[in-house]
């Protein structure tokens, strides 16, 4: 009698249940470092078509002005999405452009590329990995 009445009420038994949420906390264990990998490094674009897209524009306002140094207001105090800051070194036939991650921000776990640089001569840089690293080149 006890045996038909499992077969008619079946279900998952508390230890299937414990075993199956066990098994998805270790595959989530697994995965999570690796898409938090991802994701920073994914995130490098934001500087880099930042810096991009600066440069293009220092560059449209320098055939006006003939002096970089008065292009300044062409250089955005972050990146697209707020994930790096942008600094300027202007000189008057020269500049150079670098993006750093902005504080307590996302991408200070990102140990490889601290450091984004792009000059009027349109040299990528990067710091502690060389270009190729970081700009995805």
């Amino acid at each position: 009698m006890i045996a038909e009445a499992k077969r008619r009420y079946g279900g998952f038994s508390l230890v299937e249940l414990v075993i199956v949420l066990a098994i998805v906390a270790i595959l989530v264990g697994i995965a999570y470092p690796f898409y938090s990998q991802y994701r920073v490094r994914a995130d490098r674009s934001d500087a880099t078509s930042t810096l991009m897209d600066t440069w293009m524009a220092l560059e449209r306002c320098f055939v006006e002005e003939l002096d970089y140094r008065a292009c300044r207001e062409q250089v955005p105090e972050r990146s697209e999405r707020g994930l790096y800051e942008i600094e300027l070194d202007a000189e008057p036939h020269g500049f150079t452009l670098t993006a750093v991650p902005a504080p307590d921000g996302p991408q200070e776990a990102d140990e490889a590329c601290t450091r984004f640089t792009l000059n009027h001569r349109s040299e990528r840089g990067s710091a502690p990995e060389p270009p190729e690293v970081c700009w995805g080149e």
